[in-house]
């Protein structure tokens, strides 16, 4: 996976790739400014058919989103079928993020995509108290983290509706606070750090049962 030049691109065509994500749809709506900034520190990636996007292993504090194309993940032993794809607009890489652990697989560009474009975002400029992103931006792109989180965890537990993490799940805390204020944003902080960790669990049981993980 290499690197490439914005400009490459062209502003136009990168806002258009750009606005298969609701996150930067949502900042690009409310703020121009804020969206400005968050296209001059996000960082697009183009990676041809087999090439490898994540591996497992590595660990950094790298947010990714799929732009175009499609990503096949894989276990880390060779040779296996994809355990899932990940499809354009979506996001990936949270949970080694959040959570500063390796990352439990690698991502690979299939073998049916002629390239993919990727997406990627610093997480530590959000989690920082001097970060330069606004507010609302911040509480956003939490908000983000945290519903992708949370329905990676509800597919599970409408597989598996006994499991005894299903308990752990409903004994999170939920914000009842002023929205959109610095309460809210620890509170989501703290949220995605408490989800990040279920699901790690969750994740290592199905993989020690049944080989499968689901979030990187």
């Amino acid at each position: 996976m290499e690197q490439a030049n914005n400009n490459d691109f062209g502003q136009q065509r990168v806002r258009q790739l750009l606005s298969g994500v609701p996150f930067f749809n949502e900042i690009a709506r409310d703020d121009q400014v804020q969206f400005s900034l968050l296209e001059q520190n996000t960082r697009l990636w183009v990676a041809s058919s087999g090439d490898t996007v994540i591996r497992a292993g590595d660990v950094d504090s790298t947010l990714y989103f799929l732009l175009r194309g499609q990503l096949e993940v894989h276990a880390e032993q060779e040779g296996q079928a994809p355990l899932y794809y990940v499809s354009p607009g979506e996001v990936f890489g949270s949970l080694s993020m959040l959570l500063r652990t390796p990352r439990s697989a690698t991502i690979k560009v299939a073998d049916s995509a002629r390239e993919a474009v990727v997406a990627s975002l610093d997480f530590n400029a959000f989690n920082d108290e001097q970060s330069p992103y606004s507010l609302p931006t911040r509480l956003a792109f939490f908000h983000m983290i945290v519903h992708h989180i949370r329905w990676t965890l509800e597919v599970k537990r409408m597989q598996a509706p006994q499991h005894e993490l299903v308990q752990s799940m409903r004994k999170l805390p939920v914000f009842q606070g002023e929205k959109g204020s610095k309460e809210e944003l620890r509170a989501l902080c703290e949220q995605a750090q408490g989800l990040a960790e279920l699901l790690c669990r969750w994740n290592e049981e199905s993989q020690a049962n049944t080989g499968n993980i689901q979030l990187t």
